[in-house]
């Protein structure tokens, strides 16, 4: 199914302000490389911060290359395989940027008193952007920017809900394809059965060429399947890096605009 024209033009109208955005982050970040007294603080940000905006620029793009909202076509196993890869590394460069962030603050302004990465359990974990504690002692150096990052509060809840290594220890996957209609699902599964059946009986049929076949009557859906305990849930891909990215590029810009 195509999609309507003036869905596809938003859609590259959206693509096109959120380069612009990338672009202005990158050039605020490399303008702002040397102003730091402390080398710890100078670090996280330029290996850090810098580097890690060029692989969630990388990874960002490549999803919105391969996972389109007007893509019907199934991913080949490689290029599901691919998608998977950037996708889990997308989430773990955007919550490592974020640490680096709260890094920056903490070694260029003491926010914390002396806390380090060296500093054991509970002390070194307050060095969060969104920490009480941390947020307590930002606001007096710097209230516009703690204005910021109270308005995200619950956003870094929920984006540790769906990328925390304690709770996420099976990575995200992505789908080749999915079924869309009862009939698409009768036609998959009778074609799947023929892998049921011994090899002779078959005509000599790979399981290769079975599903092939079968992916003929599947969709390629946008969207990433996540595992826990709790059992199996799933989020669109494009909607879910989209609206995350934004957030990304909002709190990023206003903490080096601080700096």
């Amino acid at each position: 199914m195509e999609m309507h024209p003036e869905t596809d033009r938003r859609f590259r109208d959206e693509d096109r302000e959120i380069l612009r955005r990338e672009s202005t982050l990158r050039d605020k970040t490399h303008a702002k490389q040397d102003v730091f007294a402390s080398n710890d603080a100078r670090r996280h940000f330029n290996l850090g911060v810098v580097l890690r905006h060029y692989m969630l620029q990388a990874s960002r793009l490549f999803l919105s290359h391969h996972c389109s909202p007007q893509r019907t076509e199934p991913l080949t196993a490689d290029e599901a395989t691919a998608c998977a890869v950037h996708l889990n590394a997308y989430y773990l460069n955007l919550r490592g940027t974020l640490d680096n962030l709260a890094w920056v603050l903490q070694y260029e302004w003491g926010l914390l008193g002396d806390v380090t990465e060296d500093s054991k359990g509970r002390i070194r974990m307050a060095c969060t952007l969104f920490g009480k504690d941390f947020l307590k002692a930002l606001k007096p150096r710097h209230e516009a920017l703690a204005s910021v990052l109270e308005q995200c509060v619950a956003w870094a809840s929920d984006l540790a809900a769906l990328r925390d290594p304690a709770a996420h220890r099976v990575p995200i996957y992505v789908p080749p394809s999915g079924v869309t209609s009862p009939e698409h699902m009768d036609a998959y599964n009778r074609i799947m059965a023929q892998a049921n059946v011994p090899l002779a009986e078959r005509g000599e049929k790979s399981f290769v060429e079975i599903y092939l076949e079968a992916q003929e009557v599947t969709r390629f859906m946008p969207i990433m399947i996540l595992s826990t305990r709790q059992g199996l849930s799933w989020r669109p891909i494009h909607g879910q890096v989209r609206a995350d990215h934004d957030k990304y590029l909002m709190i990023a810009g206003a903490v080096v605009d601080a700096l």
